[in-house]
């Protein structure tokens, strides 16, 4: 069986334009796709099952919502980055909430933001399953949402 096929993601559609966000704020990330003459789907996350850490941040000298920005996690010996961006291609646009998952990991380590002027900010031992917002010019980080 095709792997599309058995997650409920198969379509032949003419696809033109996605965006990926965790639309329904159970914590994974979901699917929105756009046609060619024929309507947008939506592709829910069913299977995603383990830990996860989504960032969101908020510019008081840089840019609002943080345009240009690195986020770095670690969580053990793995690490993940994400740069937050404004546009990811023809008719697409992503959420501008960095979302990492974690694995077994229920703790991330070191979360560091490295803001597009240079100023870097470090936190430690940053709880997963939440959504979390990091303020520019704050010390500490600022629950949103617990998973």
């Amino acid at each position: 069986m095709e792997a599309a096929t058995a997650y409920g993601v198969d379509s032949l559609g003419d696809g033109r334009g996605m965006a990926l966000a965790d639309f329904d704020r159970d914590g994974d990330v979901d699917v929105i796709t756009t046609n060619y003459k024929a309507p947008a789907q939506y592709f829910v996350n069913r299977v995603a099952r383990d830990h996860w850490l989504q960032v969101r941040l908020r510019g008081r000298e840089n840019n609002r919502d943080g345009i240009g920005a690195i986020i770095r996690i670690r969580t053990g010996e793995k690490k993940q980055m994400r740069v937050v961006s404004a546009g990811d291609g023809y008719a697409s646009q992503f959420s501008r909430v960095a979302h990492f998952g974690t694995g077994g990991s229920k703790v991330i380590d070191e979360l560091e933001i490295r803001w597009p002027n240079g100023k870097r900010q470090v936190f430690r031992g940053i709880p997963a399953d939440q959504m979390i917002e990091i303020d520019e010019n704050e010390s500490q980080v600022i629950l949103v949402k617990k998973g």
